[in-house]
């Protein structure tokens, strides 16, 4: 199974995130990309896994980005971060069908906890791959 993460930010939630990744969960690896032609261009390359997905909007035009992409994203398993929780906002987060959806200001122990409950519920094994 592979772990893909999107995160614009290296300070800030995207850092907090990382952080929360490689403490409760350093036996997974995962891969990171930066802008959204990075993340396009990764989900165009032919996947044999199930991904699942953590996509970090820090704004609400990064979350117009990853809408624009939705097609690309098929059957990952999705786990979103929203940048707020106006109803606008949470309504188009929900368009992307995640497993499960959290606001940038979080402390993101939920989301260790359900990526670690999805891979348990997968059978999947701990090696996952980083390219």
């Amino acid at each position: 199974m592979e772990l893909l993460m999107y995160s614009t930010k290296t300070e800030g939630s995207g850092e907090r995130l990382l952080r929360v990744m490689g403490l409760l969960l350093p036996e997974y690896k995962f891969e990171i990309c930066r802008s959204i032609n990075e993340l396009s261009k990764r989900l165009r390359q032919p996947v044999f896994n199930p991904t699942v997905a953590i996509l970090l909007a820090s704004s609400r035009e990064e979350l117009q980005d990853i809408l624009s992409i939705r097609d690309l994203l098929g059957d990952a398993k999705i786990i979103l971060i929203i940048p707020d929780a106006n109803p606008d906002t949470v309504a188009q987060g929900h368009t992307l069908k995640p497993r499960f959806l959290t606001y940038g200001e979080s402390d993101f122990v939920d989301v260790a906890a359900v990526l670690k409950r999805m891979f348990s519920n997968f059978g999947a094994d701990k090696s996952v791959k980083k390219h």
